[in-house]
């Protein structure tokens, strides 16, 4: 499980020592690049919903009920790739924050100015008021809905060593640190969920969603699952049966406490609310989910297309995690008039979806292409022209055996050995 991630996350890896230097070798884990597409998925699934519909809507927040594990789902992925990186790594701290900050800092500040602007368009503000929006904006990580993220990732990788640390120095104890951080999520999320605050906590409440210390259950489980992923993956293999039915379970009841809270006169937004006691064991149960079909498409994957597909997928998620909300914004801006309004529920919903998950792809697929990859993106440039996913294996192995001076036969099928200088 992996992020994002984002693009500071790493590459889902698993370190083992290599016997003969000593040092660490990294071994990808598959199963982490469909737990982050499928991920990535509900997440712009969860905005398209709210953007689309009112956010009073009953029917509406019925999905974003469910969906609502997606930023959970985030921190465990965006812990669990970056302690199974340095479990066995040494962490070099300086080259560890550049890099991160790099990666995540620089989009966070460029789309920040973006999204910004996109507010501007509908809220129009003098200079000097737009400019103090826009300092808020970066300070808190409120310029779109979204942006909390990338802040709350800069906030864990300040703080990585010492997390990192931590879970080290605690082994033997990982039960008992973790049933604690479960304990304290719970405090956290009751104090969080609160109908009518007043005073300094009124004025605090907008902003502790861009606060790492309110999803420190979701990044403590994410990095003791890294330590002892060889016994979580076997648990979770040898019972995926119980592994569904706690999602049933826990999904079931996530939705039936949604509609128990609309009909005491609680109203859709509040009841969706993502910090909530009872969201803590339905995220977990979906990661769990996702991590076991995760597992079967691993175990199955040969290198085809449809491998290639959730492998590009999942390297472009930061970008479309960036992207998407602009699309959104564009097929609503207009409100009646928008192309989102043409269609009734829940058809607008579907089409809106539709065009953002496609549309921010190909976005994405053309800005990694340019020097702008990294500031828009989180990538660095890439030189190939046509996307891996698109090529059959067939071209990538000719592909390759000329990489390496081979010549090819007249046929373009078969190599013949190499070629002549």
């Amino acid at each position: 499980m992996t992020a994002p991630p984002t693009a500071g996350s790493a590459t889902a890896e698993s370190a083992t020592a290599a016997p003969a230097s000593g040092k660490a070798a990294t071994k990808h884990v598959f199963q982490a690049d469909m737990v982050r597409v499928l991920t990535f998925a509900c997440v712009i699934a969860v905005h398209t919903v709210s953007t689309v519909n009112p956010l009073d809507s009953v029917p509406g927040g019925a999905v974003v009920m469910l969906l609502h594990f997606t930023r959970e789902a985030f921190f465990i992925l965006t812990a669990f790739v970056l302690m199974h990186r340095y479990r066995v790594s040494s962490l070099r701290v300086a080259p560890f924050w550049r890099r991160r900050f790099l990666l995540v800092g620089v989009p966070y500040v460029v789309w920040s100015v973006i999204y910004t602007g996109l507010g501007l368009v509908t809220a129009p503000l003098a200079p000097a008021d737009a400019a103090t929006t826009l300092l808020r904006n970066l300070l808190t990580g409120t310029a779109w809905f979204h942006m909390y993220f990338l802040l709350v990732s800069m906030q864990f990788y300040l703080v990585f060593p010492v997390f990192r640390w931590l879970l080290r120095a605690t082994r033997g104890h990982h039960l008992l640190l973790l049933t604690g951080s479960a304990l304290l999520q719970v405090a956290i999320d009751l104090w969080l969920h609160d109908p009518a605050p007043t005073g300094t906590k009124a004025d605090l409440l907008p902003y502790l969603g861009s606060f790492l210390l309110s999803y420190q259950f979701f990044l403590v489980l994410g990095g003791i699952v890294a330590l002892h992923l060889d016994r979580v993956e076997a648990w979770i293999r040898g019972h995926p049966v119980l592994v569904v039915a706690g999602f049933v379970l826990t999904g079931a009841a996530a939705e039936g406490w949604y509609w128990w809270s609309i009909v005491q006169g609680v109203g859709a937004q509040f009841a969706t609310d993502v910090f909530q006691p009872l969201m803590i064991p339905w995220s977990v149960a979906v990661v769990a989910v996702f991590f076991v079909i995760g597992s079967a498409w691993s175990d199955r994957r040969a290198g085809g297309r449809f491998s290639r597909m959730v492998e590009g997928a999942s390297d472009r998620s930061f970008g479309v995690f960036l992207v998407h909300p602009a699309i959104l914004w564009a097929v609503t801006v207009a409100g009646v008039d928008s192309p989102a309004a043409q269609l009734t529920p829940p058809w607008s919903s579907f089409a809106a979806y539709a065009v953002a998950v496609v549309g921010s792809l190909l976005i994405v697929e053309v800005l990694q292409r340019t020097p702008l990859a990294t500031p828009l993106t989180g990538r660095p440039q890439r030189s190939q022209l046509v996307p891996r996913w698109l090529v059959g294996r067939a071209q990538l192995r000719r592909r390759a055996w000329k990489a390496a001076g081979h010549e090819e036969r007249n046929d373009d099928r078969h190599p013949v050995g190499p070629a002549r200088t």
